[in-house]
């Protein structure tokens, strides 16, 4: 069981990740899952009152289409060994800037966290574990002020280069000793 998958892009704009490349990073998840914790692994979309998956909506910090908010229930209809909350952001770290108030350029350092939590039938934390990727290209910002409002210019990443992103992250996280 999962609760709450969802990627962050602090900075980037919206992120919406295909269907397809959304099931395989569900997929990896999956499998990283049942490695580290040695059982059998479900994902569970809950539904509302008319019938609908509850999944998270599509914006800046998380990406739509994954369960949401299924732990405490998954409590108390499931009986499980584990119930997992699994996070995966996608943010950006401000370098380096090279101007005054009006007008500045700086670089963007991108990187992934990947955060994992099993808890137990009694709700207490059995399993923690947590990485984190950086090293990817930099990305330039210029940021300018007109007539009192802060406009910002920054590069955006293709949607192919977020997923490879994640992809590097899982895979730090599977190499990581607990």
């Amino acid at each position: 069981m999962m609760e709450n998958t969802g990627f962050g892009n602090a900075g980037m704009g919206r992120l919406e990740i295909p269907t397809g490349l959304q099931d395989s990073v569900i997929k990896k998840v999956t499998s990283i899952v049942q490695d580290e914790l040695r059982t059998d692994v479900a994902i569970l979309f809950p539904t509302n009152s008319k019938g609908k998956a509850l999944q998270s909506a599509a914006g800046l910090e998380w990406v739509g289409g994954l369960p949401r908010g299924t732990r405490k229930q998954a409590i108390k209809t499931e009986y499980k060994e584990y119930y997992v909350k699994f996070k995966i952001h996608v943010g950006v770290n401000k370098g380096l800037t090279i101007g005054n108030e009006a007008a500045n350029y700086s670089r963007l350092h991108p990187y992934v966290r990947v955060k994992m939590k099993a808890y137990g039938v009694d709700r207490r934390l059995k399993f923690r574990k947590r990485s984190r990727k950086s090293g990817f290209n930099s990305l330039g910002s210029f940021e300018f002020n007109v007539g009192g409002v802060t406009m910002t210019n920054s590069n955006a990443l293709p949607i192919e280069e977020i997923v490879n992103m994640v992809f590097q992250g899982l895979q730090r996280f599977e190499e990581k000793v607990k």
